[in-house]
């Protein structure tokens, strides 16, 4: 699997396009709607909000969290009920799903 980040776009639930920085093995695994094309045209995600992230549980019982791209990424929708990571050791775990949690606005700025 690849190393490092990657700027990627983030598609938020309304359909309007940021940048993110996102672990270049998520974007690799290809179930979570990552796209790396056109991201040089979008500005960075907004301070305060939270990317939608899909929550698993490895077979330690470790929680583990996965941020999706898009809404229609298979395991944002749920046609794809685990993904895989690797644990620090260098094994590959797999994550079942257990969750999921929509993107979310932590703060509001006035102007």
């Amino acid at each position: 699997m690849p190393r490092g980040f990657l700027w990627c776009v983030y598609e938020t639930d309304d359909g309007r396009l940021f940048a993110l920085r996102v672990d270049a093995d998520s974007v690799s695994a290809g179930d979570r709607g990552w796209n790396v094309a056109a991201v040089e045209t979008t500005n960075p995600l907004p301070r305060g909000w939270l990317p939608r992230i899909v929550v698993g549980i490895d077979a330690n019982g470790h929680i583990r969290h996965t941020r999706t791209g898009r809404v229609d990424a298979p395991l944002w929708l749920g046609t794809k009920t685990f993904w895989e990571l690797e644990a620090s050791d260098g094994s590959i775990q797999t994550v079942t799903v257990i969750g999921r949690r929509r993107e979310q606005l932590t703060s509001t700025t006035t102007t």
